[in-house]
């Protein structure tokens, strides 16, 4: 019971400061907002906007944990705070009378900071965040489309193929991780096992689990043993 009342109280204080900044940016005023969403970050968990936004990802995670638990629904409000901050540049990027420079500052700025929150949701939703809080599900899919075209960091595409997994989309799931090994070919990390991982695990679902998801048996059988071609292929 406390812990739901703690909640609450930090949703209606977040539910309150975002109407405030809504009113700031019709208004222009995107430093006052900035600041207001500052505030409200620390007030919640005691840091700042710039830290959440300058540490490596896992390092922010690891923040939120609490007696050995990553506190989750606190991490999705935290990655909130992140994406309202990207909707502040983006407007900011809209006013006239601002130079191209300044344009593409702000464009890029709040680029970064979608791409922050949604590595947060997804995380977040993944390890069993309330989805119904944030209306995080719905978060996420208006920041793919926001960042639509551009390619994602690996680690956050990683937690896009396991949310995807999670959410029965298993075709969608399967883009990401070929997408990951495309990247793994160049890049230290190698997801092979995490991607024979997947389809292992697709392989113990019924044909009409598949078939819902857009990937049929004969399809996940196909990947596994395009998985094994390329090892094999590897060891010659």
């Amino acid at each position: 019971m406390f812990r739901k009342d703690y909640l609450l109280r930090m949703m209606e204080e977040m539910t309150e400061a975002i109407g405030k900044v809504f009113t700031l940016k019709q208004q222009r005023k995107h430093t006052e907002a900035l600041s207001e969403l500052d505030e409200l970050l620390r007030r919640q968990f005691g840091l700042n906007l710039s830290l959440l936004n300058s540490l490596p990802a896992e390092d922010v995670i690891e923040m939120f944990r609490f007696r050995g638990v990553i506190e989750v629904d606190n991490l999705q409000q935290a990655a909130r705070l992140i994406e309202e901050e990207a909707y502040i540049y983006h407007e900011k990027a809209k006013v006239e009378g601002i130079d191209d420079q300044e344009r593409m500052e702000s464009e890029d700025e709040a680029l970064i900071r979608w791409m922050r929150a949604l590595h947060f949701y997804l995380y977040a939703l993944h390890n069993g965040a309330n989805p119904k809080l944030l209306d995080a599900p719905d978060r996420v899919e208006g920041i793919l489309e926001q960042i639509k075209g551009y390619e994602l960091p690996a680690r956050t595409e990683k937690q896009l193929a396991l949310y995807r997994e999670q959410q029965g989309r298993y075709d969608q799931a399967e883009n990401s991780w070929y997408r990951l090994l495309q990247v793994g070919d160049e890049h230290p990390i190698h997801y092979r096992d995490d991607v024979q991982a997947f389809y292992e695990r697709l392989i113990q679902l019924e044909d009409h689990q598949l078939q819902e998801g857009g990937l049929p048996r004969e399809e996940v059988e196909e990947g596994l043993a395009e998985l094994s071609r390329q090892e094999m292929n590897r060891s010659l």
